[in-house]
């Protein structure tokens, strides 16, 4: 070494690389999901994620209560019970994966990505609602229900929400392009018609009568709605609910009688797959 240069001192200066490289690691690291922020998107979905809506439902306009009410398909809970086998799917399934499905047909849109920030946050939030409470599951309304005696039925208690024609106005649309599609849980005549029997009107939930919500959901369910691609593959085995609106593959091959058609409308999201793939 050169009698001029002078000895540097090796252990300050490891801690300070030290120091740099540990905080370019706390920089770099992955953000903690945010509760918060996936209850909001949950709130107002397709106001937020627009690529990714395909209606204008909302995950909480199902959800109701922002997923705490009993009678309306709880959140609560339900990020313990995933993975779990689904037997739409034939297949078990993550809660990322039944979230989008909720994207995918209730939405009538296109999924997240799974690993990504708004799916990790919403499912955030769902995480929050874990309880030890028992779960009072509604009743089932397993009546098929006369679509004329909906129609009127419908104009009495529903109209005034939902608008004349129930293509939305101050609660939204039930049919048309801006609802649900065929594949979603709620176009089954049974899902609607125990839906609307324990929570509507909106301002006197649990006042409907049975017959109602079953004609109610019986007119509803045949009124044009969008499409869900793929329909044809699920239950893979031959297992589907006796009130599913279409026909699938499996129930082709067992040779079981089959629902009629449905009028069906062109997505507004054509594929359901993440915009990245």
């Amino acid at each position: 070494m050169h009698p001029l240069i002078p000895l540097i001192p090796l252990a300050p200066l490891v801690a300070a690389l030290a120091f740099v490289v540990g905080t370019s690691r706390v920089a770099s690291s992955p953000r903690a999901p945010d509760a918060a922020r996936g209850l909001a998107l949950l709130q107002h979905f397709n106001d937020s994620l627009p690529r990714n809506g395909g209606n204008a439902l909302r995950c909480a306009s199902c959800h109701l209560d922002d997923g705490r009410r009993d009678s309306a398909m709880p959140w609560i809970g339900v990020t313990t019970r995933y993975p779990k086998y689904r037997a739409r799917k034939g297949a078990v399934e993550s809660i990322e994966q039944r979230v989008n499905e909720c994207i995918t047909r209730s939405l009538a849109g296109r999924a997240l990505a799974e690993d990504g920030r708004e799916m990790q946050d919403m499912v955030a939030y769902m995480q929050t609602l874990q309880s030890t409470r028992a779960i009072v599951r509604p009743d089932s309304v397993r009546l098929d229900g006369d679509p004329q005696q909906g129609a009127r039925a419908y104009a009495v208690t529903c109209a005034r929400c939902h608008g004349p024609k129930a293509l939305g106005a101050l609660a939204p649309a039930v049919v048309g392009p801006q609802s649900y599609s065929i594949g979603a849980g709620m176009a089954r005549q049974r899902v609607l018609a125990t839906f609307l029997r324990w929570n509507m009107p909106h301002d006197m939930p649990g006042t409907l009568a049975v017959q109602d919500a079953a004609d109610i959901a019986a007119w509803v369910l045949r009124q044009p709605r969008p499409d869900h691609p793929g329909k044809e593959r699920d239950w893979p085995n031959g297992d589907a609910p006796v009130d599913v609106a279409y026909a699938t593959d499996a129930a082709r091959a067992r040779g079981v009688p089959l629902p009629p058609p449905r009028p069906l409308l062109r997505r507004r999201v054509a594929s359901t797959r993440p915009a990245s793939q």
